[in-house]
């Protein structure tokens, strides 16, 4: 089938547009290349009535002949092209016959080159103008030829672009079947965006025909290429391979090569992302991974997300470590970070996620989560004052919420109480959190400050169920050492409670959670509830949970509810499930 009839049986089809509208606009809107409108009709020249309504079919016919290159060509005096002309025109009208006027035009001939400029310029309504100016001046005038004939095409061409780029897709197809003369090799932008048309009206099999129609007729080896690029981001994988089969053959590999290997890494690509359940072979991916070894940073980085998607992180962390090595881009970083992360080489992820941080923000988060999950939770480490002012640097920079809350935690932990409340209030001046709100009332109970702790849970208890809790606890703060006696209760105490008591109070945690680990037979609740806050300040938060959740069955309480709940902030996962809000 021919590209002028897949048109125009795609137009037939177009129930969207119907039949009348359809054939308004082909009337109305564009001339039909199969009429082959005169240049003077084309730039709207007053076309002479007939002398008489009498007069012969063959006078009749003549009337629709082209004469405006004749009387160009006569006005320039040019003997020889209207000689040539008037072969061309007895060729195609048989009938016709030359005017006899066309040596007695009247006035100067008129420069064509100023409207060659607006042409050029792509000033088309202004060459229209322009043109019809002249006309009125000169009713002997006629545009060449060649400019007429170059508008037209030039303002079709330009109507179909405007289509596509608006994608009325009906709008694109209606306008090329009324400009077959454009559907050629040279105009392969336009062939381009036709075929994208049938693919936008769900017709791809004509789509399909479009292309083949380019990689059977047009030589350009670019835009071949092309071609089957733009088939491939809108066609089955399966109808793609039938076009690179049309590509010519050059030496060991074919022409259309580059875009199967396009295609693999695309479906890599999908299947990393989640988008599909469509896996690469084994021989698509050892493609990839040549193409990664040769040299191809991007491949190496494909690879490596599909091996993290994989959860295979040692894979996916050599795979980066190629990307990185080869160009280190912040995407081929952060997944390499990530990669080590996740692989457990948390001290080379962090060392590799701080020295590029100033590449980009995800860089800094991931650096910001990795310190984060070190410093806090069970086997939380003490920070130095070097990584402190490095994480320091990094929060203040991207006013990192999380990361704030995160030190906060861990300078409390230090009992650092002072300086852990600078941060929980910069965290939640950032963007409030649960744990930074609890952290700051802890902390402020911790320093004596009731009234910005009561502050604090009247303005958030409504946001957040943990603070709830701690406003059902008044101004209490069971972690605090001068709450030991008041936790172990009264009554008689035995020498090994009252040493632990004392241990308690001079903050020796875990020296009094060892004491009464070993006397815990025989000790009340309230001393069994000491041993758990011993345990919590001494930072053994899975022991202290283990007895909190024990005493709970047994006597609930204000503090162990408040007890068990610090130490889910404190045991939240490694990483820490806030790090990924």
């Amino acid at each position: 089938m021919s590209l002028k009839s897949l048109l125009i049986s795609t137009i037939a089809a177009m129930v969207v547009l119907g039949p009348a509208k359809a054939q308004n606009a082909l009337k109305n809107d564009v001339p039909a290349p199969t009429q082959q409108p005169g240049a003077a009709r084309a730039v709207g020249l007053r076309l002479a009535a007939p002398t008489s309504a009498t007069r012969a079919s063959s006078q009749t016919a003549t009337k629709a002949v082209d004469e405006s290159a004749l009387r160009y060509y006569a006005g320039q005096g040019d003997t020889a092209r209207v000689a040539a002309e008037i072969r061309r025109l007895k060729t195609l009208h048989s009938s016709w016959q030359p005017p006899e006027d066309l040596f007695s035009q009247s006035g100067a001939t008129i420069d064509e080159q100023p409207l060659w400029a607006l042409f050029t310029a792509k000033r088309y309504e202004e060459l229209r103008e322009r043109i019809a100016n002249l006309q009125a001046e000169r009713p002997d005038f006629a545009p060449s030829a060649d400019l007429a004939s170059k508008l037209v095409q030039a303002e079709r061409r330009e109507a179909i672009a405007i289509a596509a780029d608006g994608r009325d897709w009906p709008r694109v197809i209606e306008l090329a079947t009324a400009a077959e003369d454009l559907l050629v090799c040279r105009e392969i932008d336009l062939l381009w965006r036709v075929a994208e048309a049938f693919s936008g009206i769900d017709e791809p099999s004509r789509a399909v025909e479009v292309y083949r129609y380019i990689l059977t007729n047009c030589d350009n080896s670019q835009e071949r290429l092309a071609t089957v690029q733009k088939a491939s981001t809108v066609l089955p994988a399966p109808t793609v391979q039938e076009l690179i089969a049309l590509g010519k053959r050059r030496g060991a590999g074919a022409e259309f090569d580059a875009v199967g290997i396009d295609m693999i890494r695309r479906k890599i690509g999908q299947a990393s992302n989640g988008e599909t359940t469509e896996m690469p072979d084994a021989r698509e991916l050892k493609l990839i991974e040549t193409s990664a070894r040769r040299g191809t940073a991007d491949d190496a980085a494909l690879l490596g997300w599909l091996q993290f998607g994989r959860k295979d992180y040692a894979a996916a962390k050599e795979w980066f470590a190629l990307a990185v090595k080869t160009a280190a881009k912040p995407k081929y970083v952060e997944g390499y970070v990530l990669a080590l992360r996740n692989a457990g080489d948390l001290d080379q992820a962090e060392e590799l996620a701080y020295r590029h941080r100033d590449a980009d923000a995800l860089i800094r988060k991931a650096y910001i989560e990795i310190v984060a999950s070190d410093i806090t939770g069970p086997m939380a480490k003490p920070l130095t004052p070097e990584r402190q002012a490095r994480l320091e640097d990094v929060i203040n920079k991207d006013r990192s919420a999380l990361g704030a809350q995160a030190l906060g935690w861990s300078l409390y932990n230090a009992r650092s109480f002072a300086l852990a409340r600078a941060w929980f209030e910069r965290s939640i001046a950032w963007a409030p959190s649960e744990e930074a709100v609890v952290g700051l009332v802890v902390t402020a109970r911790r320093l004596n400050d009731n009234a910005t702790a009561l502050a604090t849970v009247n303005a958030y208890k409504q946001h957040y169920p943990a603070v709830a809790s701690l406003d059902r606890l008044g101004g209490q703060d069971p972690t605090s050492p001068r709450s030991a006696r008041r936790v172990a209760g009264g009554g008689v105490m035995t020498s090994a409670m009252r040493e632990s008591v004392r241990l308690y109070e001079a903050g020796k945690f875990a020296e009094a959670a060892a004491l009464l680990d070993n006397h815990q037979r025989s000790m009340p609740v309230g001393m069994q509830e000491l041993r758990a806050w011993a345990h919590y300040n001494a930072t053994n938060y899975k022991a202290a949970g283990e007895i909190f959740s024990k005493l709970k069955t047994i006597k609930p309480s204000k503090t162990t509810e408040h007890g068990e709940f610090l130490v889910e902030i404190q045991t939240r996962g490694n990483p820490h499930r806030w790090w990924y809000n």
